[in-house]
């Protein structure tokens, strides 16, 4: 296997991940709006556990990238620089970048999803957070008073 076909399996592995972790997140978002905190709990460790290979599969791909350009194109490749993909695609046959830029495409869009997601995960977070401070501050007549009687 060439480095430009482990790249490719890298980038799938990686989008398959990521595609994985925005289940889980809309898992999450049904378990806010439900308001199950076991299944919000549940979800999070799902996400710890799918972000750990994730980060070091990006590693690996941003390596094997500097790898396969630095091949190809050495002038283009500096120690301290990041190398970009469109860097890369540019100096592959239209064949490979094709195959390439559909592994980026599928990853690219995993990673936009998840972050839709996330905001409205945020949201949801956030406007629970206000709804439940503005309750408090009702029920205990803007925070005059205490929620319970300490003397049971």
């Amino acid at each position: 296997m060439n480095n430009l076909d482990s790249l490719t399996e890298v980038m799938a592995t990686e989008a398959e991940l990521a595609e994985r972790l925005v289940d889980v997140i809309k898992q999450q978002q049904r378990a806010l709006v439900a308001c199950n905190a076991e299944a919000v709990a549940a979800t999070v460790e799902q996400q710890q556990e799918l972000m750990m290979p994730l980060e070091g599969l990006e590693q690996e791909r941003e390596r094997v990238t500097r790898e396969v350009l630095s091949t190809l194109a050495p002038e283009r490749v500096a120690e301290d620089k990041p190398v970009t993909f469109s860097a890369l695609l540019e100096y592959l046959d239209a064949d490979e970048a094709s195959r390439l830029s559909k592994a980026g495409r599928r990853l690219l869009a995993a990673m936009e999803t998840m972050m839709k997601v996330n905001q409205a995960n945020q949201f949801l977070i956030e406007h629970s957070r206000k709804f439940v401070r503005e309750t408090l501050r009702i029920v205990t007549n803007g925070y005059a008073r205490q929620l319970v009687d300490r003397k049971i």
